[in-house]
Formats: structure tokens, sequence, C-alpha cells
């Protein structure tokens, strides 16, 4: 990416915004500059069309953090019923560095590495069910992690995969959005000038427009979102 202030999905709101300002402006612009005529303009609309047909990757973005807090909110539940099993297993004699080790990983977001561990130690603790369910651990108390770990690797395999896709849809569409960013960056730095102490350089500054696109579409995901 060409701005490392711009994320990909800011692009076409960004470029919109300002090819709506030079469509505005064009008559100040070819003053100082030219070759900014309607042409120019063209070719900056189509620049922006380019990007915004390359969509899937917010969409894979966006699709990632559903996922992703599935698996973390689950990962913190896991945790917690560990939390207990380590006392558990401290009452029963066991030796509970292992789950120590799979608690420091679930909390570091090593989900793959938890969920392995977790399941390798199962064995072992249902060797011991009976020692464990003599002292506090309610009966049945194990086969919850049995229950929710093949969830668990489902929800992980998913994340790894949207991650892929979506280095590699950032990857085959880096030229149209670093050709995106040279219009963006050629119009807002010109137009600065052109409007310099003027109310209309906001129009091309990109980190105004950015604030103002990030709060709508902040305001539009909360209107979007039902009242619980």
């Amino acid at each position: 990416m060409a701005n490392n202030n711009l994320n990909y999905e800011d692009y076409p709101a960004i470029g919109d915004a300002l090819v709506a300002s030079i469509n505005r402006d064009q008559s100040e612009f070819m003053v100082h500059y030219k070759t900014m005529n309607t042409g120019f303009i063209t070719e900056f609309q189509n620049a922006i069309d380019a990007v915004r047909a390359a969509a899937s990757v917010l969409a894979k973005t966006e699709e990632r953090k559903s996922v992703t807090k599935k698996l973390y909110d689950l990962a913190d539940e896991v945790n917690k019923k560990l939390l207990f099993l380590l006392e558990y297993m401290e009452d029963a004699d066991l030796d509970v560095r292992v789950i120590s080790s799979i608690r420091s990983k679930f909390s570091s977001r090593n989900i793959e590495g938890a969920v392995k561990d977790l399941r390798e130690v199962l064995p072992y603790l249902q060797t011991h069910k009976t020692a464990l369910e003599t002292g506090d651990m309610p009966d049945g108390f194990l086969d919850y992690f049995s229950t929710v770990l093949p969830q668990m690797e489902v929800w992980n395999a998913e994340q790894i995969s949207i991650l892929s896709t979506r280095k590699s849809l950032v990857e085959a569409n880096k030229v149209l959005f670093e050709n995106a960013y040279s219009y963006i960056s050629k119009v807002s730095n010109r137009g600065k000038k052109v409007f310099k102490k003027t109310i209309k350089k906001n129009d091309y500054t990109i980190s105004k427009l950015l604030t103002q696109v990030r709060a709508e579409a902040k305001n539009k995901e909360n209107s979007e979102t039902p009242n619980p």
C-alpha cells in the first residue's frame, strides 16, 4: 500500500471525495496545472473504480474479524475453565505445568498450539478422572473440553484461510492501489496549494477527509446494528 495512514477500504471513499472536489474546482486547477483537465479526472475516476472493484479485500477482512472474535471469545471461556482445572489438579497432586502452559498460549492467542496441547493432555486427565472427581471437580467437567475443541479447530482453520486469502488479494491488487494513490496524492498536494489559506483546502487534506470518512462509516455501522 502506498500510504500507511490509509486502509484499503478508505481508498474508494477518499477518492470519491477528491474526484467530486476537483470536478467542482477544475477551472481553478487549470489556471495552475494545464494537464488536470477532463481527461485527467476521468483517469482518476477510473483508478478509483478499479480499486472499488477489489472490495473483496475488505469483505475478507470483515469476515476474519467475525471469525476471530468468536474464536477468541471461546478461547477466553476455555481459559477460565482451565483456571478451575488447575486447582482441581493441584488438589489431586497432579502436574499442572502443561495446563499452565496451555493457558499462556490461549492468552497470547496461540490458539493452534493451545488446542494441540490440550488434545494431548486430555487422555492423561481422563486416566485421573476418578481422583479429580473425588475432590471438587464437578462430574462431567472434562467432557466440556472434548466438546469445544472441534469448534475451536474449525474457527482457527477458517481464520488462517481467510487471512491467507486476504494476503493474496492484497498482493494481486497492489498495483491498483498504488495507481489510485498516485492520483489521490497528486490531487491532494496540488489542491492544498491552489486553495492555500482558504476553507476549500480541507477538501484536499487527506487527514481531514479520513476523519470524516471513518466517522461516517462508524455512524452507518451503528445505525445498522440492531438494539439488544
